[in-house]
């Protein structure tokens, strides 16, 4: 990405380079911030004038102490800085990294990681997660466990519960577990810190996709009742997508730590709007920037975790490069029949609110669904 898509640093103004410590900053604020953030504490920094000094690309040397507060304001985070012993750590894997891909590059033929091998996969790279990094793995498991699955054994032990020879039934009849996966994003601080119609928007935007992993997360078998409601519900070219877009996301259920994942960072997507023909992001969502901030976190952690579990750096490019292309296939059968069932408001008007939430008819009912009291509980 380049320093002119990313803007312009959020300290100074200067151009940005990249996100560090969650906000977007030009090189020298990074390495300003990395420097003296971890000082506080163990040496003043004293404003000699107001304390309100002007930080731009021009003046950020004069005062270190409004640079620093202004740093901490926008929004850069202490506690992503790594410490001495992470940073050898992490040179220690690139060392590793670069050992073991000069290994696999003298070989021929090197096989492509499949899903369902995942987890046998010798752990041979532990440094890649850090302790804080096993931690939120840890707390995202327990979220989901507390919500999904807890929704699964209560309330809703199977999707669907019968075959459906409608469309409200069938979608119906996955109410409650979307009330537990809008409990498991509310979990999640980066997703519950943005504004209320932002979270709204993101959860209608991705719900075909989200459905259809968090259904793998839940169940590793496709029901008969499920096949046999898509067959009977959409045309051949929709139901046969369908189908194998299922097959294939369940492929991947050796390892629901991934899936979980692949929720969080789906749901984070600002980049995707099916409810408008316009492109420009800022206006479709109050608050891009924290979005895609928020989506990035998942994203590295989502990378460390598969240079986790697979053999070396190239295999785990491999099997990266393979989950986006499948997420992309998912990505566009789930449009082709949301589009479809767009186009069908008898259908629509007959389902659960929390569902017809995610087909809004016009504007007005898309403002009036977000008081409902399944939306509100986002708030």
């Amino acid at each position: 990405m380049s320093s002119r898509s990313l803007g312009q640093c959020v300290v100074c103004d200067d151009d940005a380079v990249g996100i560090n410590f969650a906000v977007p900053t030009c090189a020298p604020c990074k390495a300003f911030f990395r420097r003296n953030a971890v000082k506080l504490g163990r040496r003043d920094f004293i404003c000699q004038h107001d304390g309100d000094c002007p930080v731009t690309y021009k003046s950020r040397r004069f005062c270190n102490c409004c640079r620093l507060a202004k740093c901490f304001r926008v929004g850069m985070q202490k506690s992503l800085i790594r410490s001495e012993a992470e940073r050898e750590a992490r040179k220690q894997l690139i060392e590793q990294n670069r050992r073991k891909r000069s290994q696999y590059l003298a070989k021929k033929n090197s096989a492509l990681i499949r899903p369902s091998t995942l987890l046998l996969l010798s752990q041979s790279q532990p440094q890649a997660l850090s302790a804080s990094d096993q931690t939120l793995l840890t707390n995202i498991c327990s979220a989901y466990e507390r919500t999904c699955i807890a929704t699964k054994n209560g309330r809703c032990p199977s999707f669907p519960s019968s075959k459906r020879s409608s469309l409200h039934t069938f979608l119906n009849d996955y109410t409650e577990r979307q009330k537990g996966l809008v409990k498991y994003f509310k979990l999640i601080p980066e997703f519950d810190y943005l504004s209320m119609s932002d979270k709204i928007r993101l959860i209608r935007n991705h719900f075909c996709v989200t459905l259809t992993i968090n259904e793998a997360t839940l169940s590793s078998d496709i029901s008969r009742d499920l096949t046999d409601s898509v067959t009977t519900l959409f045309n051949g070219t929709i139901s046969s997508n369908l189908i194998e877009c299922i097959k294939l996301v369940h492929s991947y259920t050796n390892d629901r730590t991934l899936l979980k994942l692949l929720l969080i960072v789906k749901s984070l997507s600002s980049g995707i709007n099916r409810y408008t023909n316009d492109t420009d992001m800022d206006r479709i969502y109050d608050d891009t920037l924290a979005i895609f901030s928020a989506q990035n976190i998942y994203v590295e952690l989502l990378w460390k975790y598969l240079l986790s579990h697979c053999p070396s750096e190239l295999h785990a490019v491999k099997f990266y490069n393979k989950l986006i292309r499948d997420l992309l296939f998912v990505q566009r059968v789930c449009f082709m029949t949301e589009s479809y069932i767009n186009s069908l408001s008898n259908e629509i008007l007959q389902m659960e609110p929390l569902i017809q939430s995610m087909w809004p008819i016009s504007n007005q009912q898309a403002i009036t669904y977000m008081d409902t009291s399944d939306m509100k509980q986002l708030e």
